[in-house]
């Protein structure tokens, strides 16, 4: 179900997006409304899923984690066990970050994210490659990150 937002929303929503440590009391006065109202509009909005979450978004780069790599996965049978089973197993690797199910020719697309190219290959032998209903993985590596953030768009033009 679409969820109406009004402009005030999109407000708040913008400022957490961009900083999720920012204050109620900052929000308010950055938006023109008492703390209270502001207070309330933000549990409005988490207590209708749009607000999910919020996290800290750490500097791989400063880890030591300088792979990005993105992974097509094909699937030897499609079956819906098949898929839940691949799917409960890529949620317990910490090395993937994303995962998509995709139309195409291949099942599935992660994101993971790890130090170098050994410790891809020792994910990729140890982990990924022995599930059972993997038949097929084409990786992709990031060179240079472009653009990354976890904002989504309020404001789309029709």
């Amino acid at each position: 179900m679409l969820i109406e937002l009004n402009d005030t929303d999109k407000k708040i929503l913008n400022l957490i997006q961009s900083d999720a440590t920012i204050t109620n009391a900052e929000i308010a006065e950055r938006i023109g409304l008492s703390a209270a109202p502001c207070w309330r509009r933000i549990k409005r909005l988490e207590e209708r899923g749009i607000i999910s979450r919020r996290v800290g978004i750490l500097d791989t780069k400063a880890l030591g984690l300088n792979i990005i790599a993105f992974a097509n996965v094909k699937l030897s049978h499609v079956q819906e066990d098949a898929l839940e089973e691949f799917e409960a197993a890529v949620t317990k690797f910490d090395e993937v970050t994303e995962c998509y199910t995709i139309s195409g020719s291949m099942d599935f697309l992660i994101r993971i994210v790890t130090e170098n190219m050994q410790s891809y290959e020792i994910f990729l032998r140890k982990k990924l490659l022995r599930l059972p209903m993997v038949s097929e993985v084409n990786t992709n590596f990031a060179v240079t990150q472009v653009k990354y953030t976890t904002a989504v768009p309020l404001e789309l033009s029709s």
